[in-house]
C-alpha cells in the first residue's frame, strides 16, 4: 500500500497508567464506540497489515459507510504514517465492502478494493483483504488501546479553535488558525495558502466535515478545492491532536495532516 518512503508521525500517545481505548472501551469501558450501532461497522479501529510495506493501520468508518484510513508503522507509543486510503463503503449482515477505494500514498491515487467482516456486539473487530496496484493485503483490527478519543460524542468547535502547526504526509508544515465558528486559514512552509471550514457532522459523532480552498501555485491543487474529515483527539499528555484528511473532487489527489498542541 502506497509508495511513500518517508513516514510522518501521528502522535496518538498511549496513557501511562490506564489504557483508555480510542473506541470501544471509551473512558469508562463503554462498548459503544468502535461500532456503536447494531449491525453497523461504524466507528474507529486500529490493527495490523500483512502483504504491505506498511504494517499497521488506523481508520474511521462513518455512519454512512465512508472509510478514511491511515496506514504506516506502529511504534511503542507513536504511529508513523505512510499514506491514506479513502472510499465509500457498504455493509450487510456483517460484511463490509469498499468497492472503489483509492490509495493516496500514490500520486495520482491508485484504485483498489477492500472487503471484510466486522463484529459489532462484543469484541468490536474488523478484518479482511484489499487489493491496490497489484498488491494484495490483509488487515485485522479492533479498538485502539491507550487513547482518550470518544467517537460517540459530538464534535466540539471549541476544541478545534485556535492555532495549530500541522505536518502533512508530504512533509509540508502548515500553520493553521481555526476561528470559533470553524472557519480557518493557513499557509505551508512551501508557500501554499489555504482556507476553509470545519463543521461538526450532523450525525452528532465526534468528527468534523472539512472543506478546503487552495491558493495559487505552488499549491499542488492550485486554485482548486478538496473535502474530507477532521478529528480532535485528546492525548494522555494533556495535549490535543488535530487530524485532517481530504481529497479533491476527482479523488486523484489526497493527503492527511496532523499536529499536537
Amino acid at each position: 500500500m502506497g509508495k511513500r518512503t518517508t513516514a510522518r508521525t501521528l502522535a496518538w500517545v498511549a496513557a501511562a497508567v490506564a489504557a483508555v481505548a480510542l473506541t470501544a472501551c471509551g473512558g469508562g469501558g463503554s462498548a459503544t464506540d468502535a461500532a456503536n450501532a447494531s449491525g453497523s461497522p461504524e466507528g474507529v479501529y486500529g490493527g495490523t497489515l500483512t502483504g504491505s510495506t506498511s504494517s499497521a493501520f488506523q481508520m474511521v468508518i462513518l455512519e454512512n459507510g465512508d472509510l478514511w484510513a491511515l496506514y504506516g508503522t506502529q511504534g511503542a507509543s507513536t504511529f508513523f504514517v505512510n499514506g491514506l486510503i479513502q472510499g465509500a463503503g457498504a455493509w450487510s449482515q456483517g460484511n463490509y465492502t469498499v468497492a472503489q477505494a483509492r490509495d493516496f500514498g500514490f500520486q495520482p491515487a491508485v484504485a483498489g478494493r477492500l472487503s471484510g467482516r466486522f463484529e459489532d456486539s462484543t469484541a468490536k473487530t474488523i478484518s479482511g483483504t484489499g487489493s491496490f496496484a497489484g498488491t494484495n493485503i490483509t488487515f485485522s483490527g479492533g479498538p485502539i488501546p491507550g487513547l482518550l478519543y470518544r467517537y460517540d460524542t459530538p464534535a466540539s468547535l471549541a476544541a478545534a479553535a485556535g492555532a495549530w502547526s500541522l505536518t502533512a504526509i508530504s512533509g509540508e508544515v502548515i500553520a493553521l488558525n481555526v476561528a470559533s465558528d470553524g472557519r480557518f486559514s493557513g499557509a505551508s512552509n512551501t508557500g501554499c495558502t489555504l482556507s476553509g471550514t470545519l463543521a461538526p457532522r450532523p450525525s452528532g459523532k465526534n468528527v468534523f466535515n472539512i472543506t478546503l480552498s487552495f491558493g495559487p501555485v505552488p499549491c499542488l491543487l492550485a486554485g482548486q478545492g478538496a473535502s474530507g474529515i477532521a478529528l480532535v483527539a485528546p492525548l494522555a499528555t494533556g495535549q490535543s491532536q488535530l487530524i485532517v484528511a481530504a481529497t479533491d473532487a476527482a479523488r486523484s489527489v489526497g493527503t492527511a495532516a496532523f499536529g499536537v498542541r
